[in-house]
C-alpha cells in the first residue's frame, strides 16, 4: 500500500494516492466473485474497449480485464471511483504520471495505451500482463532461487534506469509492484513488468512528505526529504532481500519506529547457503542507510549486477555423459581385482567386490559433490530439476542407468559355470579314449556360446536405447534422468569467496 503522513504501518492508504500505470493492484484482496459477476459494467463498452471480466480493485477504482475492438488485444482497464474524479488537481495529476509512464516505452514497463473519459471520471487502458505478482510466487512457493531473483532484480533495474532517464523515481519497489508475465514458447526466460509508477514523479519534486511503503522506503524518503534514484536503489535492495529469504529486513508497529530502524538498524545478515557472497556485499552496500554509500549509478549497479550473474547452465549432451561415464568407469576397473588379490579371493567375487565399490562410490559422490570425477574433468554436474537430489533419487537413478551391465553380470555368471562344465567334460574326454566325441563337443560348445550372445544382446539393445532417448529428448535427458527426475548440466562455477560453496540458482 501507499502511504502519506500516516502514523502506523497499518493505516489505510491516503486519499492522494495515485495509481494510473498501476495495472494489478495486489495489496487489496481480490473482488468477490459475486461482486465482479453483478458489476453493471460487465458486458459494456467504453469507447472501443470491451468490459469483459474484473480483475482487481485497488484504493482509488477497479481494474477490469478489457478487449481493444480496434486492434483486437486483451487490455486492463482501471477506472477511477466518481467522487474522487471530481477532485481537479487529484486527476490532473494521475494524468499527467500517466502520461510520463507512456513515454518510458521499455520491455520491462508497464505500457500505458489510452487515457479517456467515462461518464465524468478518467480512465487508463494498459497492458494487460498474464501471470502474477512476486508477491504473489513468494506467498505461493516461498523464497525464489538467487539466480532467478537476480534476473528479475536486473530486469527491474533496467526499467527503473530507463525512468531515471527521463527524470523520473518509482518511490514504491516493491514485489506485489513487479509482475512475473507467464513464459511464452520462445522466450527464453520469465519477463519482469514493472507496476504502479502512480507515486512516480521527478526528482526536484519529492520533498515534504512521505509517500510510499514503510517497509521498502528509503529513509531519507520516510523523512520526507527530497529523494533521488538512490532511494529507489534503496527499496530495490530490500525487495532482493525479501526475494531471497522470505522476509523483509525490518517489521514494526509504526512508521517511526521502522524510520529509526531503516536509518540506524543492523542489516540482517542473507545465510552463505542463500546466495553468493559478492551478491551479499551488493545487496548490503544497496540498502546502506546513507545515499553516498550506495551505488551511485545505475549503470555501476546494473555492471555488478552482470558480473554476479551465473554463467548459462546448460543440459550436457550424450556425448560428454558417455565420456565422463568412461572416466568413472577406467578409474574402477582394477580396483576390484586389487582387493580380490590382497585377499586371496575368486575372480567372481572381485567383480562383486568392484560392483559394491562402484555403486558406493556412484552414490556418495553425486548426493555429496553432485558430481562424480569423471563428470567434474569435464564440467558436469547432476542436478534435481527442482530441487536437489536426494538419496532415494540417486538409488533409483543407479538402478536404471546401470541396469543392462547388472543383469548381464548376473547371466554371465550363470553362463559362465555351464562353460566351466563343458571344459571339464572335455578335458576328461581328450585323457581317455573319447577323442571321437570331439566334434560334437565342439558343436555343443559353439551352440552354448551363441546362446549366451543372444540373452546378452536382448539386454544391451533396451539399456543402451535408454542412453540415445537424450538424442530426442528436449531436455537431453536420458531414461535414468527421467526416472529420478534429475538433469545433467554444465557446471556453473562458484561466484562466491574462496572456499563457499555457491548455492544453486534453480
Amino acid at each position: 500500500m501507499a502511504w502519506s503522513e500516516a502514523e502506523t504501518v497499518n493505516d489505510a492508504p491516503s486519499a492522494g494516492r495515485a495509481f494510473a500505470a498501476t495495472a494489478y493492484d495486489a495489496d487489496r484482496p481480490p473482488v468477490p466473485a459475486q461482486d465482479a459477476k453483478s458489476d453493471p459494467l460487465i458486458g459494456k463498452h467504453i469507447d472501443h474497449f470491451e468490459i469483459r471480466g474484473v480483475l482487481g480493485e485497488g484504493g482509488m477504482g477497479r481494474v477490469y480485464l478489457g478487449h481493444d475492438l480496434s486492434l483486437d488485444r486483451p487490455v486492463a482497464l482501471k477506472l477511477l471511483r466518481h467522487e474522487l474524479a471530481q477532485i481537479p488537481t487529484l486527476t490532473k495529476r494521475l494524468v499527467d504520471e500517466a502520461r510520463a509512464q507512456a513515454r518510458l516505452q521499455h520491455p520491462n514497463v508497464v505500457t500505458i495505451y489510452y487515457i479517456g473519459q467515462f461518464e465524468g471520471a478518467p480512465y487508463f487502458v494498459m497492458e494487460y500482463v498474464r501471470g502474477r505478482t512476486l508477491a504473489e510466487t513468494l506467498e505461493k512457493h516461498g523464497p525464489i532461487p538467487w539466480g532467478d531473483a537476480l534476473d528479475y532484480v536486473t530486469q527491474t533495474a533496467r526499467a527503473l534506469a530507463t525512468a531515471q532517464s527521463r527524470g523520473m523515481i518509482h518511490r514504491d519497489v516493491k514485489p506485489s509492484n513487479l509482475l512475473l508475465a507467464e513464459v511464452a514458447a520462445g522466450v527464453p526466460r520469465a519477463q519482469i513488468k514493472v507496476a504502479d509508477f502512480g507515486l512516480a514523479t521527478s526528482e526536484d519534486k519529492t520533498a515534504g512528505r512521505f509517500v510510499g511503503t514503510p517497509y521498502y522506503a528509503a529513509p531519507e524518503q520516510i523523512a520526507g526529504v527530497a529523494t533521488d534514484f538512490r532511494s529507489d536503489i534503496y527499496t530495490l535492495a530490500v525487495t532482493f532481500h525479501e526475494l531471497l529469504t522470505g522476509q523483509v529486513p525490518f517489521k514494526a508497529d509504526n512508521l517511526e519506529t521502522m524510520a529509526e530502524m531503516h536509518r540506524s538498524a543492523p542489516r540482517p545478515s542473507i545465510p552463505d547457503g542463500v546466495a553468493p557472497w559478492r551478491l551479499r556485499q551488493l545487496i548490503a552496500e544497496m540498502m546502506d542507510s546513507e545515499p553516498g554509500r550506495r551505488p551511485q549509478s545505475y549503470d555501476d549497479l546494473l555492471a555488478r549486477l552482470e558480473s554476479v550473474r551465473p554463467k548459462p547452465r546448460v543440459a550436457a549432451g550424450l556425448l560428454p555423459r558417455g565420456v565422463a561415464l568412461a572416466v568413472d568407469l577406467m578409474l574402477f576397473a582394477p580396483l576390484g581385482q586389487i582387493v580380490a588379490a590382497t585377499l586371496s579371493w575368486t575372480q567372481q567375487a572381485a567383480t562383486q567386490i568392484w560392483l559394491v565399490l562402484f555403486g558406493t562410490y556412484y552414490l556418495v559422490t553425486q548426493r555429496l559433490w553432485g558430481k562424480t570425477l569423471g563428470k567434474r574433468l569435464l564440467g558436469l554436474h547432476i542436478v534435481g530439476t527442482t530441487r536437489r537430489v536426494r538419496v532415494p533419487g540417486l538409488v533409483l537413478r543407479f538402478a536404471v542407468e546401470f541396469w543392462g551391465p547388472l543383469a548381464a553380470l548376473l547371466m554371465i555368471r550363470l553362463q559362465l559355470g555351464a562353460v566351466t562344465d563343458l571344459l571339464e567334460v572335455k578335458n576328461r574326454l581328450v585323457g581317455t579314449a573319447g577323442v571321437s566325441l570331439m566334434p560334437l563337443f565342439d558343436r555343443s560348445m559353439d551352440a552354448l556360446l551363441r546362446t549366451m550372445l543372444v540373452p546378452n544382446l536382448v539386454v544391451a539393445v533396451p539399456w543402451l536405447a535408454g542412453f540415445l532417448f537424450a538424442l530426442v529428448d528436449r531436455d537431453r535427458q536420458t531414461l535414468h534422468d527421467r526416472a529420478a527426475r534429475t538433469r545433467v548440466i554444465y557446471e556453473v562455477r562458484d561466484l562466491g569467496e574462496p572456499g563457499e560453496n555457491e548455492a544453486q540458482p534453480g
